[in-house]
């Protein structure tokens, strides 16, 4: 970590504040123009909502529009109560159009990445209103997603600008965290599922740029997207701390189950018993809890206890 703590605060609370302040300059603009959702299609009004990202899915709970959720797909895992009772409709890449309309969406809430796939055009075309919502792996990305969401269901306003406050606080505690720290430590992120294939997580994922926020450095940097793991690549790597998701170690019988890996056991990480399991939601989707899930990262990676 740089030296410079004061100017790496500050900068950091700049690069959080200042695109709540021209997301919510934004919204005020679009209502001021007359783009204000139909009171029929308000909050308090009945809506049945499919959801098809657990990310958007968070949100749309935080906003109080849970209720208004009909159906989910296989990624919405939060808040884990109250989705027991949605309609489960698997994998965006498997969806069952006849299903989804089965459930009389008035909206569909999918991916923008997504947004192009044949069954979801099918939906689309049979006048259900699909929107597409842009994410980003930014702290804010759940703030700039909340305001694409209002922009469509309308409600009160309260909960988005609850949502920003919540996301500013916990990204100033990860700047003050991070300020105090004068190590990156090398992270190498293995997603597994069993031990037939193991991939790592190289440049221009999700948990590459978590890891970069918890003051860490991935440890296959080099590489894009992501990659199978290879005995030469996890040698040469040798990271200072492994971190995998909670399911994926799990798939590996925990710990000891990482000596399955041919050249674990001459990792440091390993040696060293620097080994961190996280629920791939809440690390990886960049949710309202993101800035908590950094923080905590943070605290794991520079071995700090969490409070």
């Amino acid at each position: 970590m740089p030296t410079a703590h004061n100017s790496l605060y500050r900068f950091f609370c700049l690069m959080v504040i200042v695109p709540m302040l021209f997301g919510a300059m934004a919204c005020t603009k679009d209502n001021a123009d007359g783009a204000t959702p139909d009171s029929s299609e308000s909050l308090g009004s009945s809506l049945n909502i499919v959801s098809l990202n657990g990310a958007i899915t968070e949100v749309l709970y935080d906003l109080g529009y849970g209720d208004q959720i009909v159906g989910i797909d296989i990624t919405s895992t939060y808040p884990a109560d109250p989705l027991k009772g949605k309609a489960q409709l698997g994998h965006t890449s498997k969806l069952n159009a006849e299903a989804i309309l089965a459930l009389a969406p008035d909206y569909i809430f999918c991916l923008e990445s997504e947004a192009d796939k044949p069954v979801l055009q099918q939906l689309a075309n049979t006048g259900v209103k699909l929107v597409p919502i842009t994410v980003s792996t930014h702290l804010n990305n759940s703030a700039e997603m909340a305001a694409q969401l209002h922009a469509h269901l309308g409600g009160d306003d309260k909960p988005v600008r609850a949502l920003q406050e919540k996301i500013q606080s916990d990204s100033l505690s990860l700047a003050q965290f991070l300020t105090n720290q004068t190590t990156a430590p090398k992270v190498l992120f293995i997603y597994a599922r069993g031990t037939g294939r193991l991939f790592v997580g190289g440049a221009d994922t999700p948990v590459a740029a978590m890891i970069e926020k918890a003051g860490g450095v991935n440890a296959v940097a080099s590489m894009s997207g992501y990659k199978e793991l290879t005995t030469e690549s996890l040698l040469a790597a040798d990271p200072d701390v492994l971190l995998l998701f909670s399911s994926g170690l799990a798939s590996l019988d925990g710990k000891a189950g990482l000596t399955q890996i041919t050249g674990m056991e001459q990792v440091k990480a390993y040696q060293n018993d620097r080994i961190i399991a996280m629920d791939g939601h809440y690390l990886s989707s960049f949710g309202p809890r993101c800035g908590a899930a950094a923080l905590e990262l943070a605290q794991n990676i520079h071995q700090t206890t969490s409070n």
